[in-house]
């Protein structure tokens, strides 16, 4: 029997919903449910149900410290925080030798992550959150690059549209949060590298706020960046987007041809004399593709698909990304702490 935990509720949809697949599983008893110290009315705007009901849901004993469910040693947790403690609540359970799930990103500067894979022990796994790489047609996408079937890339663009989160208050605070580069900056960095296998070595971003006054930080992000072997990439963010729009499009252009995915297809099309009508557009549910992953790391040693080295790749050019939004010039990446 594998014991986990749920700490915090700040990422709400994804604490909630891991925890739910998990205690479906025979083999997976829920511990405990922490709300960091939370009140009520935070833990209802960020999950939209109360720490003490999900807790009876669960099954499971309702802890207000970190430090006092530790105490009952689970063999894993999963940490769903506010981004700006991700490092530093799973640190310091690594250093126990308990395995850890980190609800995206890890985090968004390299400060923040920095310890995390030198106080790791060896069988102890650290698997970082990114929902699109267990989306159906990104893992074919990525299968059909890594077959060649276009050949050689040279240029790969990636379009993210993630409505920035403004409810809560800690979401728009972008120390806090990251702001919308910061949370949905992993979906760009992260993916075109794994898509592609490039890493980028210097890169221009441009930024601003159309839409999201409330919140300090760009919510529409363009960035060109090169990668190490001077080939190219196009990466997009809009958060300021309200209407139905894709919330992925990738193209990768190879030197034998090109794969698209845009994700706006529909799930039906009603026509009749009157009009059309479009369903809703697709989607895959990636969360439990993230926990069955989750647990093929734990007991069958699988290696992590979003890894610690994606994570300190993915905060360095985050970190390129505001630099050249500042300076407005190309900005080389900090290899400091990567191995590509």
């Amino acid at each position: 029997m594998l014991r986990i935990a749920l700490i915090g509720f700040s990422q709400g949809y994804y604490a909630i919903e891991y925890t739910r697949y998990l205690s479906r599983l025979k083999d997976i008893e829920i511990i405990g449910i922490c709300d960091m110290g939370k009140d009520e009315k935070y833990v209802m705007d960020c999950a939209f149900i109360s720490a003490q009901d999900f807790a009876l849901e669960m099954k499971a004993p309702l802890y207000h410290s970190y430090d006092d469910l530790l105490k009952y040693k689970p063999d894993a947790v999963l940490i769903c925080c506010e981004t700006k403690d991700h490092g530093v609540l799973a640190e310091i359970a690594l250093k126990k030798g308990i395995h850890v799930f980190v609800s995206k990103p890890l985090g968004f500067n390299y400060e923040q992550i920095k310890n995390l894979d030198a106080v790791r022990q060896k069988h102890i796994r650290l698997l970082c959150g990114n929902p699109l790489k267990y989306e159906q047609g990104i893992v074919e996408f990525h299968e059909r690059l890594q077959n060649k079937e276009i050949g050689s890339v040279y240029s790969i663009r990636v379009m993210i549209n993630h409505l920035a989160m403004t409810k809560q208050e800690w979401e728009r605070n972008t120390k806090l949060s990251g702001g919308p580069f910061g949370t949905y900056g992993i979906y760009l960095f992260d993916l075109a590298r794994w898509l592609s296998g490039k890493s980028i070595s210097k890169l221009f971003a441009i930024g601003d706020n159309y839409v999201t006054p409330e919140i300090d930080a760009y919510d529409t992000i363009k960035i060109i960046g090169i990668h190490t072997d001077n080939t190219q990439c196009l990466l997009e963010l809009y958060s300021g987007i309200k209407h139905d729009y894709p919330f992925v499009q990738v193209e990768a252009i190879g030197d034998k041809g090109t794969l698209i995915t845009k994700y706006d297809n529909y799930t039906l099309i009603s026509q009749s004399i009157e009009n059309v009508r479009l369903g809703s557009l697709r989607s895959t549910d990636m969360t439990i593709g993230e926990m069955e992953h989750f647990l093929d790391c734990i007991k069958n040693n699988a290696e992590e698909r979003c890894n610690f080295e994606d994570m300190t790749y993915v905060v360095r050019c985050l970190e390129a990304g505001n630099e050249s939004m500042i300076k407005h010039k190309f900005v080389d990446v900090k290899w400091e702490g990567l191995k590509c």
